[in-house]
């Protein structure tokens, strides 16, 4: 089942709503009508017995001849009644719409006028309704109880047709109608044009958007549209760059990475040569041979596992903290580093320093604090010359809490710091030596973000490097909530 375009469902839409809109107003208005005109028919026959009042009853009921009331009834298809207190009939015309059985059926739905003081009060009621061959029919009583002159009392009463009411509403329902069907639809014509024409620059957009590649060259540049659609064109536009930016990090990443495969591949397919050739005859070349080939091997291996880490970190967001790090944590940590460090470098003075108040943890898993800092402290150790000082430090800082590792090193020159936390990229000493893959930095500000954290360096060439880790902080209080929450 094919959907509607968006420019077919506005223009149906809004159709609906006008029609329901003219339909609302030609009920109102139809209604307002028809009570104005009873209430009209009304205040007419309040008149006409006002008038038959003003004659006198006495003089009615002595009346039996044509009077002029004969015209008056024909006219206007009504019934004057006249009688006394025990229901005589003491005058009475008619229409010749009313026969006398119509009549009689009339009266006897006709509600009794009520005694005492609103005796003489006019009634109003709805008593009949039938239906013939000419249509139908229904009647509208107003009753009005009299005195007679010899101290008797009785009704005079006035039944009247409202067929010409609800002719004339009727009549005046159709004229609305074709009214309204004329509009609605005059009002779908005109939103057709206009929606036709307001949507040429979105169609022209849109048959632009298919045609453009990703390609810097390829980008919408439409003139002359309306506010709104030329900024979803500076959107889309931002977004064809950004993607591009994103292939171009990709192609690089790629290619970086085959870069950074193939050298130890190529050693290994050497050394395999080797081996091949004369490795089983002669110990002085498998050897050396079978060395290489085991370091090149776990140092593919290393570069597979952090490419993967990689990988997981943007495709996974991690779990929340819910322990973190305190002050006695984090000493414990920095204990165990410094010890390691001091295994692999002894020369070195270590110094290790953490200021937190009491209840405050910094909001990062142990193993992946850890991950973060062994990179940091091999960087420093592989940049810092024999008998120099390393420190590991954590100090709080409002809601964050700062860790930094420092070390009097060579440092990092101007041109390279901008580049540092780039994936693969290496500095020219670490070029020279063939240590690192250049991802140790960039898995490190991948891991420290994942956590709401920053990491920035600070460092002078000759004089060392300061790595800073900003991290937020979760306070035992809001834990112990979190746990009672649960």
């Amino acid at each position: 089942m094919s959907r509607r375009s968006t420019q077919a469902s506005l223009l149906r839409w809004s159709t609906c709503w006008c029609a329901v809109v003219f339909i609302v107003f030609t009920t109102v208005f139809m209604t307002a009508f028809s009570a104005a005109s009873l209430n009209s028919y009304k205040r007419v026959m309040e008149l006409e017995m006002a008038t038959l009042l003003g004659q006198g009853v006495d003089q009615l009921a002595q009346q039996t001849v044509t009077t002029s009331w004969d015209r008056y009834v024909a006219v206007t298809d009504s019934v004057i009644r006249l009688t006394d207190n025990e229901g005589n009939v003491l005058f009475q015309i008619n229409s010749p719409v009313f026969s006398s059985d119509i009549v009689q059926q009339i009266v006897n739905r006709v509600p009794a006028q009520p005694q005492g003081q609103d005796f003489s009060k006019p009634e109003w009621s709805y008593p009949y309704k039938w239906r013939d061959a000419s249509g139908f029919h229904r009647v509208i009583a107003l009753t009005e109880g009299v005195h007679f002159e010899n101290g008797a009392s009785g009704v005079l009463a006035i039944y009247s047709l409202t067929d010409p009411l609800r002719q004339d509403t009727f009549h005046m329902l159709s004229v609305f109608v074709i009214m309204d069907v004329a509009v609605i639809g005059l009002f779908a014509s005109g939103m057709y044009v206009l929606l036709r024409r307001g949507f040429q620059p979105l169609q022209r957009l849109m048959a632009g958007i298919q045609q453009v590649e990703w390609r810097r060259a390829g980008r919408l540049r439409f003139d002359r549209l309306p506010p709104e659609l030329a900024s979803l064109q500076q959107s889309l536009n931002q977004l064809l760059d950004r993607i591009d930016d994103a292939v171009e990090e990709q192609r690089r990443f790629m290619a970086d990475a085959s870069h950074e495969l193939r050298t130890p591949l190529a050693i290994v397919a050497g050394h395999a040569n080797l081996l091949r050739r004369w490795g089983h005859q002669n110990a002085r070349v498998w050897e050396p041979a079978v060395r290489n080939i085991v370091l090149e091997v776990e140092r593919l291996q290393k570069l597979v596992d952090q490419l993967l880490t990689m990988s997981r970190l943007e495709e996974q967001k991690l779990p929340p903290v819910t322990e973190g790090l305190d002050q006695r944590g984090l000493e414990e940590l920095f204990v165990r580093l410094g010890e390691d460090a001091s295994v692999l470098r002894p020369d070195l003075d270590i110094e290790a320093h953490v200021h937190l108040t009491p209840g405050t943890r910094v909001a990062i898993e142990q193993d992946r604090l850890r991950q973060v800092l062994v990179g940091l402290i091999d960087n420093a150790m592989r940049h810092t010359k024999e008998g120099g000082w390393l420190e590991l430090a954590a100090r709080e800082e409002g809601p964050m809490v700062r860790i930094s590792v420092s070390d009097d090193g060579e440092g990092i020159p101007a041109d390279v710091l901008p580049h540092i936390f780039e994936r693969f990229y290496r500095g020219d000493a670490a070029r020279a030596t063939g240590k690192g893959s250049g991802l140790g930095l960039a898995i490190s500000k991948q891991l420290i973000e994942a956590y709401q954290g920053k990491i920035y360096v600070r460092s002078r060439e000759g004089r060392g490097t300061t790595v800073m880790i900003l991290l937020p902080t979760l306070r035992t209080m809001h834990i112990n909530g979190e746990k009672s929450g649960e």
